[in-house]
C-alpha cells in the first residue's frame, strides 16, 4: 500500500527532526536541529499550528518530555533541560577531548533513561557512539564504531531497541531490559538494502517499525524481521523523522530538511507532513530525571565522567 503525506505548518525548518507527542498538552513537538530550535503545535484537522518555539542556540539534536513536565534536549555537545517554568540548564560537556562530534538523534527508553548517539562533523570513521545516561548521570556506551547515529526505537514490550546506523544503511536491534547493557550479545542487523539513506524510525503499537529515508522523499513500514509493508511518499527529498501523534496516536508526522537543497521552494521540502495510515503508535516515553534540579546541578554530577572516545 502507498499512501500520499500532505505538507501541514505554514514555515519551512532548515533541518527539521526528533517529532513526537506530548499527550499532555495535547500538541506536537520537533526540533529544527541547526537553527537549535524546539516547535510545538497544535494538530488541526490536516493542518499543525505553531503554537511556541524555544531558541536554544546552536545545535539541537533531539528533545524528550519529562516527568516532571519539562523538556531534555541534547545540545551539541552537552545535555540542556528546560524546567516546566522555561529555566534552561545546561549540563556538562559529555565528549572530553574529541571536538568534531557534535549529538544527533535520542530517545526515552522504558524505564526513564535518555539514549542519545553521535555524529561526525568530519569525515565519518565508524568511530560514533550510541550513550545511555540515567537520570542521576550515570552514563553507559550501548554500541561504538557507528557511522552516524541515528533512530532509535523500542518493541511494544521493551525487550528489543532497534537502531539506525545511518551511513552504513542498517537498522539493527538487540536485547534490552533495566538492567546493564549485555555487549557480550552481538547486535544484529534487521532492515538493509534502502532506498537513500535510513533515518529517523518510530515503532507502531504492533512492533512495526516506521523509517524514513534521507535522499528518497519516504517512510516505509516494516515488519520486526524487515518485510517491507505501507509506504507513505513525501514531497520532500530530505524525510528525517516519522512519529505517531493526535489523540488517538494514529496520525503520522514526518519531519524533513532543506539543508543543501539549491531550490527546496521547488517541492514541501522542511515542512513537518501529515499522513493517516492504517496503523496506531504508543505513548511517548519520558525522561525520569528532574529538569528543575538536574542531575548536574548536584554534588554528584562532578563524579560523573566523561565519554571516551572509542579505540576502535
Amino acid at each position: 500500500m502507498t499512501l500520499y503525506a500532505r505538507a501541514a505548518t505554514a514555515s519551512r525548518d532548515l533541518l527539521g527532526e526528533g517529532v513526537l507527542w506530548d499527550d499532555r498538552t495535547q500538541e506536537i513537538v520537533w526540533v529544527d536541529i541547526l537553527n537549535g530550535k524546539i516547535n510545538r503545535g497544535m494538530l488541526s484537522n490536516d493542518e499543525v499550528i505553531v503554537t511556541s518555539t524555544l531558541t536554544l542556540g546552536g545545535f539541537v539534536g533531539a528533545v524528550a518530555l519529562s516527568e516532571d513536565g519539562g523538556m531534555l534536549a541534547a545540545g551539541k555537545r552537552s545535555l540542556v533541560s528546560i524546567s516546566p517554568e522555561g529555566e534552561v540548564s545546561t549540563g556538562p560537556d559529555l565528549f572530553g577531548d574529541r571536538t568534531d562530534v557534535r549529538w544527533n538523534d535520542g530517545a526515552v527508553d522504558p524505564q526513564g533513561r535518555f539514549i542519545i548517539g553521535s555524529l561526525s562533523l568530519n569525515d565519518p570513521e565508524r568511530k560514533e557512539i550510541l550513550l545511555r545516561i540515567d537520570p542521576d548521570g550515570r552514563s553507559q556506551v550501548l554500541r561504538s564504531r557507528i557511522s552516524l547515529s541515528n533512530g532509535i526505537g523500542f518493541s511494544p514490550d521493551g525487550g528489543t531497541v532497534y537502531h539506525v546506523d545511518s551511513l552504513v544503511g542498517t537498522v539493527s536491534s538487540h536485547s534490552y531490559g533495566p538492567g546493564d547493557f549485555d555487549h557480550e550479545e552481538a547486535w544484529t542487523e534487521v532492515i538493509t538494502g534502502f532506498e537513500g539513506t535510513p533515518d529517523g524510525l518510530t515503532v507502531d503499537d504492533q512492533g512495526n517499525l516506521w523509517i524514513a529515508s534521507w535522499g528518497a522523499g519516504v517512510v516505509r513500514q516494516y515488519t520486526a524481521d524487515g518485510t517491507a509493508l505501507q509506504t507513505v511518499k513525501v514531497n520532500a527529498p530530505q524525510t528525517t523523522c516519522p512519529a505517531f501523534v493526535g489523540t488517538d496516536l494514529d496520525v503520522l508526522a514526518i519531519t524533513s530538511a532543506t539543508t543543501g537543497l539549491a531550490h527546496p521552494e521547488r517541492d514541501e521540502s522542511g515542512f513537518l507532513h501529515l499522513a493517516r495510515p492504517d496503523a496506531t503508535g504508543r505513548q511517548t516515553l519520558r525522561w525520569a530525571g528532574s529538569t528543575r534540579s538536574p542531575y548536574w546541578s548536584s554534588q554528584q554530577a562532578a563524579t560523573v565522567p566523561n565519554v571516551p572516545s572509542p579505540k576502535h
